[in-house]
This record gives C-alpha cells, structure tokens and sequence, in this order.
C-alpha cells in the first residue's frame, strides 16, 4: 500500500471514530494527500434547509477529488463514509466505516471496511479492517 493511502485511512478511521463518539453516527466526509504527500481533511458545508442525502454528499466530494487528482493538485483521495454489511447469510449486518480511496498510480483500489460498535457509554470498538470490492458501494 502506497504510503499516501495509508495515511488517508488512518486520518480517517480516528476522524470517523471521533464522529461516531460525539454524534452517535458519521457523516460522509474525505481526506486527500497534497503533492507534499500531507493529508488534510474535506467536508461539504451543507445548507441545514436544504440536506442532500448521504449519497449525493459521496458523490460530490468524489467528484470535486477526482478532478483535483486529473488536474495533478493532489495524488490521493479517500472518501469515508458509514455503512453496514452483511458477512453471512442469516447474521445481522454489521456496521462498518468505508473508505473508498483513489490514487492517481494505483488502479482498481478496493473499500477499505473497519467494523465498529458502540458500547452504551459511547466508545466505539474497532474490529481488524478489511478489504472488499468497492462495487458494493455503488
């Protein structure tokens, strides 16, 4: 794993972590590394009379990523959000944070999925993360 991803999911997962203690949820949000390989956090300011859906947020946070890494500002990106899956037939889904990562030399990069809980104080407990095929999240 090339050194930027990596430190787009580790940003990340503490990021959602924090979110997930303080509001019980995680709202989507992304990461990307400068040309200097530095990772610095992305969020879309959203217009409380006018909430997009989770979706729409994803895809517009992509996008805006995605043209920056055409135009050679940044090298990667990870865009982060909550969801659940299911691991095995008649088992409960599990929740997970997925990161949906691109860098502009890797291609077919995989969901990055790190299992969590919340206990009833409000910790959130991680499981050991995973890799999945990010057609899943489409």
């Amino acid at each position: 794993m090339k050194p930027e991803l990596k430190s787009i999911i580790d940003h990340s997962v503490e990021y959602a972590t924090e979110l997930l203690e303080q509001l019980g949820e995680l709202h989507p949000f992304g990461a990307f590394t400068d040309l200097r390989k530095q990772v610095h956090p992305l969020e879309m300011e959203i217009d409380k009379k006018n909430v997009p859906s989770n979706g729409k947020i994803i895809e517009t946070l992509w996008n805006y990523c995605f043209g920056e890494m055409e135009a050679k500002k940044i090298t990667a990106f990870g865009i982060t959000f909550e969801s659940a899956l299911k691991m095995e037939e008649g088992k409960d889904s599990v929740d997970v944070i997925v990161i949906i990562a691109n860098h502009s030399s890797e291609k077919d990069l995989p969901a990055y999925c790190t299992p969590f809980s919340i206990s009833n104080n409000g910790k959130v407990e991680l499981g050991k993360m995973f890799a999945v095929d990010k057609k899943y999240f489409n």
